[in-house]
């Protein structure tokens, strides 16, 4: 049950979150532009889009692929503890590709928890291969598949994958909206939310290397790292190829309010000239984050009780027009300081019937409405009727009347019966007046004939 909430969770927001505008748009509200060449900050709690800069482009994702390769495995594996010893052809594989790596050793043995942790925490690609053999095989083609089907299952058609660990490939590619949906499918698995919080891990002895430390590579949780640091982020995973760029994609979470942060290819040079480069997507997810939590709550942006306009309606027994508001409760959210008295909610005038007919029922769907914060639309919500509406049979016997008076189709068959009307009588009255000319001659039979011929 668990996971099919998540499932459904991650369609809504593949299918909604992202295919409308987002409500609130606040880029130009951030103290430097965005340095990521793709990126998003979305609210969890109402899947609305704080952020957003071509959030649908496909875009080389690097490392953060291994987000998908660890959501099949943790998918697949009843047992975390079960141990892999690791195939010749995994690590071979990478020669020359000059990956990130947690030298792992043919034939060294640790379990698929451990696995995961190499592959997450300090991003190693030799951990991906792996797990992609324990998985399917020496068929890494069947790995790919279900990489591609998963992506299918939740709704992300910006993606196509090619291979387990992100290297650059034209084929293999993901957009920051997918990706978001992606992260947030992991984060639902205890063991991924766990791992991706992790500043860093021992990793066990195994039986070709002693216990040692792997550290992770996404800056911003860690406290010592002050410039990017993220406060309530509760972790994340990174990437960065010469084609990708810097990525990160990270979940946050304070005071009620959850957010997902997506950016990808961003810049690493020395953005602030102190001499120093930084990490562009770093530097993004933590102004998103802080922005967000400084300045955003979430307020009331329409009431149901709200009556927002009118809409004229046919036979209505006692009433000509039904007024409008909106169909429940929304929230959005707003700048610290903004309430509802702040938004104007306005009738879409293309969606507005020209008339209704009754009967209404109360809560009909008439048309759309969109509210509006200093003229911009930051949300659209539907309209719906506030009261029942009968039928009155005069009123509706009348007007149907009426209309079939006044159509097209009445005028058109009175006229072809004007016609035939008319030509009905004038062929009566031609027949009469040819009667009336034969009975002007005498009619006389043949002895008549004869006795006056006599005469």
């Amino acid at each position: 049950m668990k996971r099919l909430i998540s499932i459904v969770f991650s369609l809504l927001i593949a299918l909604t979150a992202f295919s409308v505008p987002a409500w609130g748009e606040y880029s130009s509200y951030l103290e430097t532009p965005l340095y990521s060449d793709c990126a998003m900050l979305i609210c969890l709690d109402n899947n609305e889009v704080i952020f957003s800069k071509n959030i649908n482009k496909q875009t080389k994702p690097a490392s953060l692929t291994k987000v998908i390769t660890a959501s099949i495995i943790l998918a697949e594996c009843a047992d975390l503890e079960e141990t892999f010893t690791i195939p010749g052809e995994c690590i071979r594989e990478l020669d020359g590709t000059g990956s990130s790596t947690c030298d792992l050793k043919e034939g060294e043995t640790l379990t698929i928890h451990d696995l995961l942790r190499c592959l997450l925490i300090p991003s190693a690609n030799d951990a991906a291969t792996s797990l992609a053999y324990w998985s399917t095989g020496s068929d890494r083609q069947a790995f790919i598949d279900k990489m591609n089907a998963l992506a299918e299952k939740l709704g992300c058609t910006n993606s196509h994958f090619m291979n387990v660990h992100g290297l650059d490939d034209e084929e293999h590619y993901v957009s920051c909206a997918d990706m978001a949906v992606f992260f947030e499918n992991a984060m639902s698995y205890p063991a991924f939310a766990e791992i991706v919080a992790l500043t860093d891990y021992m990793l066990p002895e195994t039986n070709m290397h002693k216990e040692r430390k792997i550290t992770n590579t996404n800056f911003t949780i860690m406290p010592g790292y002050k410039d990017y640091y993220c406060k309530y982020e509760l972790g994340g995973k990174t990437g960065s190829t010469s084609g990708a760029g810097s990525c990160l994609v990270s979940k946050s979470s304070n005071n009620g309010y959850n957010y997902i942060a997506v950016c990808m290819n961003a810049p690493k040079e020395d953005l602030d000239g102190d001499y120093v480069d930084e990490n562009g997507a770093f530097v993004d997810t933590q102004q998103m984050y802080d922005w967000a939590f400084t300045n955003l709550r979430l307020v009331p942006i329409a009431s149901s009780a709200k009556v927002v306009g009118e809409v004229p309606v046919k036979y209505g027994k006692g009433v000509d027009s039904v007024t409008l508001c909106p169909s429940g409760n929304s929230y959005g959210l707003m700048p610290r300081g903004v309430d509802e008295s702040s938004l104007l909610i306005e009738v879409v005038p293309d969606t507005v019937p020209q008339a209704l007919k009754a009967p209404v029922k109360k809560g009909d769907v008439i048309c759309k409405g969109r509210v509006l914060y200093a003229e911009d639309v930051i949300a659209e919500i539907d309209l719906v009727s506030s009261a029942d509406i009968r039928r009155s049979f005069i009123s509706f016997f009348g007007t149907t009347v009426e209309e079939i008076f006044a159509s097209v189709m009445f005028k058109a068959v009175a006229v072809v019966i004007a016609i035939l009307l008319v030509l009905l009588v004038g062929a009566r009255f031609a027949a009469k007046k040819k009667h009336r000319k034969k009975s002007n001659y005498e009619e006389l039979n043949a002895g008549d004939f004869v006795r006056k011929n006599r005469r």
